[in-house]
Order: C-alpha cells, then structure tokens, then sequence
C-alpha cells in the first residue's frame, strides 16, 4: 500500500503545531510534498544509501549526547524523540527523489550488509517515517484532547483510503469510532503510568537533581526496610573567599504535620522583582550580607526550588524567567530545564522566615500526649529557651542512633511515638520530626525544614559535591525573636551513608564531572560559537553529499499512463504490466491507488474469480524491471514482453469481458 501523497507533509505540520518550531516544520514539509511534482529523480545505489543512514545514525548520536549533557534524563530521552525524525530527515530525502520506492533493509540493519540475506529483503520507509513523526509530535505535546483529534485524523486518512470496498461504510465507522475510544482509554492510563514511572524510577531515568515540593513534604516516615539513597551528584558549591560553605542549604520549610506528611500551610509565593537584565534578584531589600556561595544546580523540570543558604538576602546571576518566595523561606523559580548557575549572598548564622504563628506551636492530636508527657520528662517547660535546645540535643544525641531501616512499628502507636518510645532509631525525617514536635510541646515555636548537608569536598573539582543522598531534614526554632537551626540526628550519619556507597562510585563522579564542563563550556558559547561547530561538523558531509549526488545518475521522469489514469515514472515505465493494468481497469476491475500489483492480484482472484497464476508471473519479472537496481536480463526483459503480449492478445481475442477474464 502506498502511503496518501500529502500524509507525510500533513504530520510534519503536525509536529510543528506541538512542537512551535513553525521555523523548521514549513520548510520540510514544503520539500517533502514538492517530491510529489518535482520530476527530476536520482538513482542512489545501496551503497550510497548506506552511507547516508551512518551519516542519521552519527546526526541520532550527536544530538543524543548534546541533549544529554546539556539537559540530562528524562528531559534528553524525550527531547531525542522529539528531533529524531530531524535527524533521519537526510535518508527520508533519498527516498523521496530517488527512483526506487524501497529501500534495501540493510539500510536500517549493519548485520544484513555483512550477511546478506539469500533473498533481498526490502521495505517502504514512507509509513515509518510517518509514523517517527506522530512520536515526535507525542513527546513535545501536553497531551490536550486537540493532540489526540489531530493523531485520530492522521491515522483515518490512511485507512479511508484502504478500506476494503466489500465493508460498509457505517459498519467500517463504528468500528473506527471504537477503536478511538478504546485509544483514548489507553493513552490516558499510559499517561498515568508515565507519572507514576517518573516517581518511583531509579535515578538514571528520574535524572539527576532531587525534586521538591514547597507545600507538601511526603516523608518516609513509617516505611518499612531500607531507605534507599542515590550517589547522583545533583549540587556543586564553591564558597568564595577563605570561607567554607555553609553546613545546610535550605530548599523548603513547613509548619503544619499530619500522618506522615508536613505541609506549609497559609504560605502563598509572592513573585521577586527582577534586577538587572533577570539575573539578580533581592529576596530581602535592606540587608546586608556578609557571605556569598556559587552553587552550580541542575533541574528537569522548569519550575525547581533553589538550595539556599539559610538568611540568603540576594541570588545574582540567575537566569530565570521569574522568581517566587514564601514566607516559610522557598524559593522557586521558572526557567528552562538543564544545568544553571547562581550565587547566593547571606547572613551567616541566620534564617530570614517570618515570625512563628499558631500552626508553629500545634501538635497532631495522635501524638500530642507521649511527646507532653516526654516534655514534662525532661523539665523543658521550666527552662530557659537555649537551655531547654540543648536539653533536647543531650537527649537525642545519648539515647538515640542513626538507622535507614525501619522495623514494623509497635501495633496501635504513630510512627514517631513509637520512635520516641521503643526503637529509638531512625534516619533524619525521624529526627527532625520528632524535634520539632518535643519542642512544640515544650512551647517553642518550631518548624520543619529539607535541605542538603553540605560535608563532601572534592579535589578533582575544586568544590563541594551535593548527592541525592545528602538530602536532609532538621528543625528550625524560634529563640530570642529569630530563627535557628536545630539538628538532632546523629552526626555519623553521613560517615554512614558514605561507607554504604557502591564501590564504582568514583568512576561515575569522573563522568558526571566530564558531563558538567561540557554543559558548563557549552552554556557559555554564544551563538556564533555554536552556528560554527556546526558547521564545521557538518560542511564536510554536505559537500562530500553534494559530490555524490553531482556524480549520480539524474533521471527526469517519463511519465507512463499506468493503466489508472495516473502515470508510472522512471525505471520500467515502459513494462508492458501496464497495458494489462488498463485493459482489466476497463472492465471495471481497476487498480486502487493504495494497492500493490499483488494485493490487486489476490483481490481479483477473490472477488472476479481471475486465474491470476500467468499474472503473478507477469507481475515478478516487472517489479524486477521497475524496482530492481540491477533491471532484469535482457532474456528475462524478453521474456515479460511475450507473457504479457500473450495474455492481451488472448483476452482480447475473448472479447475483454469480465466473465472472460476468468478463463
């Protein structure tokens, strides 16, 4: 089956309407259709075709890793599809001006050109190609019900045209109807499975760079087993001057705790005037900072959380298209996905929140009695605030440990009484929870906060290194009319974690590094820059093309009445199959436009009754002569003009009737 002229050109538009690239969706949908009317055609040998698939497979590779680098897993898996059908465009060309309508299979397969196959094996890339398209318009969609509209569209016009004759046209409907809402049902739940992969994938699909939530922490809290943690480096800190970076970095606080959840309730984000050019933005007008940090962050998202410092007063040097913070302390801004760099200037010893309110003294009411009672244990109410701080890290540090496994809690208690009580161990979540809470029932105000832990420094990259699993947890308290950092957990452990570490750890720091100074060098080109590494990667292979193509045999098409009022073109447009073609067409047995020599040959056998076995060796030696690169013998070119002499003369010798052509 041939694929509808126009198809092709209509799904690139298509990808160009998800995508926005009308820029390069036009051109290549206006070169493709012209194939249609353009009658100058090129014989391109395998080999040459060969040649110009390595070249995709190179174009598929390049972009592969320049996505990857710059933008990293998943945003690079999906972009790559995206552009994929770019990429394949040079091979896609050769098919549309060149004269055979196949490609030999080697084209896609190295094996078969190394061994080919006894018979050679061929096939139409026009369908695929179209259907590279329709993926890469799915993978830039947002998946709205007018992306689903156009695919169904794309997808009918093909059938409509092969529909087989002998179905109804209202029987062919309803079951079309169907088939899309049964479509419909599907992609729906792939998209719901998609979101569920994107959360509960290891890191090499979830992609570097920890994702947070700034009005809701879901902790782990009550799991069961061992908490997994990932080595993925997802923060570079360099402190400037003799200084070191801060210990913790703030991403977000919440105020409000329930089941196994923390939330940052009546903490709306108020947006950040931009400073000059979007690139510097003052959090807190008036003060003065004392320290600066540059941290080297990655997100696959466009909307992440900072990792600040706490009392960071201004981000310089953040390219970002706008910047929210709440009064809990987050900040999150919208920019593209991929690396990107800030620095961050603070108050040391500081955390600039708003003053505490009701929700920083309230206690779920599950656990509100134990950790009373547990105040009451330790005499917190009768002392002074700093003094009652460093009561609580006496009692965490001496009767508690550091675990990432947890056993099944006692039955008819809350994880963290349970913790406080019995197990007495647990990871930071357990920590700072618990912290908070005594605190809050000893009548400080106190909130919960994430972050990193900032303790790895490496020599090979003159910084601080940040992995996924130096996430961390601790409670923030209101002394004395400011906010400080209050953090319980044990001190080892992140001695603990480290030791946990597979032992190929570093080799994979060497190729995040190598990935972060290429993004690095990369992001800092210009644009003339990168116009002329491309061209430089590309001019030699567009002017060796050029001289191939000026060396190839250029055949203008002649045009051939092929028997359905159309024309046949190139190579074999002269086989005589054609007046067969014209003579059974006018007894009423035509060929359809999307239907092969030999579909046609089985549909005459079914429906007319034809005795199709003179025709079917009619039909191999001219698909030899109009398809084969090698042509047909000249004994076998004899051999097709006397067959199908033959049977016209015995035919029309019968009075050409339809009855007769099942003699």
């Amino acid at each position: 089956m041939k694929i509808p002229p126009f198809l092709p050109a209509a799904a690139i538009l298509f990808w160009g309407w998800q995508t926005g690239v009308w820029s390069i969706a036009v051109p290549v949908a206006v070169i493709v259709a012209a194939a249609q009317f353009v009658p100058l055609r090129w014989e391109f040998s395998n080999a040459l075709l060969y040649r110009v698939a390595d070249f995709c497979t190179v174009l598929i590779a390049l972009l592969a890793g320049y996505l990857y680098f710059t933008y990293g897993n998943p945003r690079a898996i999906v972009l790559l599809f995206e552009w994929l059908p770019v990429a394949l465009l040079p091979l896609a060309l050769a098919h549309a001006y060149g004269t055979a309508e196949r490609m030999d299979l080697g084209v896609l397969f190295w094996s078969l050109r190394r061994n080919p196959p006894r018979e050679p094996l061929s096939f139409d890339p026009s369908f695929p190609y179209f259907a590279v398209w329709l993926i890469a318009a799915s993978a830039a969609n947002v998946r709205s019900e007018w992306f689903y509209l156009g695919v169904t569209l794309l997808t009918a016009w093909p059938l409509v045209s092969m529909r087989p004759l002998s179905y109804r046209v209202g029987t062919w409907a309803a079951a079309f109807s169907c088939a899309v809402a049964l479509g419909y049902g599907v992609q729906y739940g792939l998209r719901e499975a998609q979101l569920w992969l994107e959360g509960a994938a290891p890191d090499w699909i979830a992609g570097m760079g920890s994702r947070t939530n700034p009005y809701q922490s879901v902790t782990d809290i009550g799991h069961i087993g061992a908490l997994k943690q990932s080595n993925a480096i997802v923060l570079r800190v360099t402190a400037e001057g003799p200084h070191k970076p801060p210990r913790l970095l703030y991403r977000a606080s919440y105020n409000v705790f329930g089941g196994a959840s923390w939330i940052a309730r009546a903490a709306p984000f108020q947006a950040v005037p931009p400073g000059q050019r979007f690139q510097n933005w003052t959090l807190l007008p008036g003060q003065s900072p004392g320290a600066r940090v540059m941290i080297h962050d990655y997100s696959a998202r466009p909307d992440p959380v900072l990792s600040l410092p706490g009392g960071t007063v201004e981000v310089a040097q953040l390219e970002a298209r706008a910047v929210n913070r709440n009064r809990l302390g987050a900040v999150q801004i919208d920019r593209t996905p991929g690396f990107f760099t800030y620095v961050a200037s603070f108050v040391p010893g500081r955390i600039l929140e708003d003053p505490p309110v009701a929700d920083d003294l309230r206690i779920p009411r599950v656990d509100r009695p134990e950790f009373s009672r547990l105040a009451a244990e330790l005499g917190l109410g009768t002392l002074p605030t700093p003094a009652a701080l460093e009561k609580v890290r006496d009692f965490f540090r001496q009767h508690f440990r550091y675990a990432t496994f947890q056993e099944r809690p006692s039955h008819g208690v809350s994880p963290t009484v349970d913790f406080i009580r019995r197990s007495r161990a647990g990871h930071c979540e357990y920590f700072a929870t618990a912290t908070v809470l005594l605190l809050r029932a000893a009548g400080i105000p106190s909130r919960y906060a994430t972050g990193f832990a900032v303790q790895e420094y490496s020599s090979l990259e003159q910084a601080y290194l940040v992995r996924e699993r130096h996430a961390h947890s601790w409670a923030i308290a209101y002394v004395n009319g400011a906010w400080r950092d209050v953090d319980t957990t044990p001190p080892d452990w992140f001695g603990i974690e480290a030791r946990a570490a597979p032992v190929w750890t570093g080799v994979r720091d060497v190729l995040s590094w190598l990935r972060f100074q290429v993004a690095q060098a990369w992001a800092s080109s210009d644009n003339y820059t990168l116009a002329l590494v491309a061209i430089v990667v590309a001019l030699p292979y567009g002017l060796w093309l050029g001289w191939r193509l000026y060396r190839t045999r250029r055949t203008a098409e002649k045009k051939v009445p092929d028997g359905r009022g159309g024309f046949s073109a190139g190579p074999g447009g002269d086989s005589e199959f054609y007046e067969i073609e014209r003579h059974i067409g006018k007894q009423g047995w035509g060929r359809r436009p999307d239907e092969t020599a030999m579909d046609w040959l089985r549909r005459l056998r079914a429906d007319a009754g034809v005795e199709s076995k003179a025709l079917r060796e009619i039909v191999a030696l001219h698909y030899r002569y109009r398809f084969d690169p090698a042509g047909l013998a000249d004994s076998d070119r004899l051999k097709l003009r006397e067959l199908a002499t033959a049977w016209l003369e015995r035919h029309r010798a019968d009075g050409g009737s339809a009855g007769r052509l099942r003699s």
